[in-house]
């Protein structure tokens, strides 16, 4: 990788953002396509968001990717709003064009080609957990909704985050149902539902847990964790006891991220050298 003048620069804003893929993905489908741009990684404090995205415009990067927990803030921080990152209500991909800050939303398109390639599962006709009611399970459950699925329940701690959920499910004419994340809530609903995706942050420190009892489990289920690193989470490790299908976020993060690349660079996604860099970056010598 060569820095010079004309290096073009995009990155990840975060907090906490020590265990992001992303650099290792994006960097090497730039050296595969030989283009001359960077990926870069930024601790951005949520009340700094938006200077941090002005100052994005400001210094002539090209975009950033947005995690937690800046999806749902950046809708006020950007100048215009892709109609679909307005229907999902988050933005985790900002484009700046014409010197102005655009939001987008990669993580719907992300987690649909996920299930498919994990699970060779698609969410029309599927009831569907959706664990976490920020800026990512937003977007997913109301992606569930436009795939046509048949149930979606959205469960998060605090509940009154749940309704602008509701609203937009409601308004598709989805059935939608609101729940704590918490054993008691979970068990009346699981022995119904195809799909259980966790979308919080819950499980990217050591010894972090949903707190979610075995018995939850069985073989119908699919249990999706948008973490990624560690490989296993705690929900995981006890889905598949219970013997549910498990998989984890490097295939959501493979594609949202190729999708971002996409529009920065219009240019085609090199998906499968990102593909190798992400295993590379999080199994190491296993990938």
């Amino acid at each position: 990788m060569q820095i010079d003048g004309s290096t073009k620069i995009v990155g990840v804003f975060g907090s906490p953002i020590v265990h992001t893929a992303s650099p290792a993905m994006h960097n090497a489908a730039f050296a595969a396509l030989n283009l001359n741009w960077v990926y870069l990684a930024f601790e951005v404090d949520p009340q700094n968001l938006r200077s941090a995205l002005h100052g994005v415009r400001d210094m002539g990067l090209a975009g950033v990717n947005l995690t937690v927990p800046h999806k749902i803030l950046a809708l006020d921080c950007v100048e215009e709003i892709d109609a679909e990152a307005r229907r999902l209500g988050a933005v985790n991909t900002v484009v700046v064009e014409d010197g102005k800050l655009r939001g987008f939303n990669t993580d719907g398109y992300g987690v649909v080609k996920a299930l498919a390639e994990d699970f060779n599962l698609s969410l029309k006709g599927k009831r569907v957990v959706v664990l976490g009611a920020g800026g990512a399970g937003r977007a997913i459950a109301v992606q569930a909704g436009v795939e046509g699925a048949a149930e979606v329940c959205v469960a998060n701690r605090t509940r009154s985050r749940i309704e602008p959920i509701l609203t937009e499910l409601n308004r598709i004419g989805i059935p939608v149902r609101s729940l704590g994340i918490n054993n008691r809530d979970l068990r009346g609903v699981m022995p119904e539902m195809d799909v259980v995706i966790n979308a919080t942050s819950v499980g990217l420190k050591p010894g972090e847990s949903l707190g979610l009892d075995g018995t939850l489990f069985s073989k119908r289920h699919h249990v999706y964790d948008t973490i990624y690193r560690p490989a296993e989470t705690a929900l995981l490790r006890t889905a598949a006891v219970a013997g549910a299908k498990t998989a984890n976020g490097l295939s959501m993060l493979l594609h949202q991220g190729a999708r971002a690349f996409e529009l920065w660079t219009k240019q085609k996604a090199p998906v499968t050298v990102m593909r190798r860099a992400l295993e590379t970056a999080v199994y190491g010598a296993r990938a």
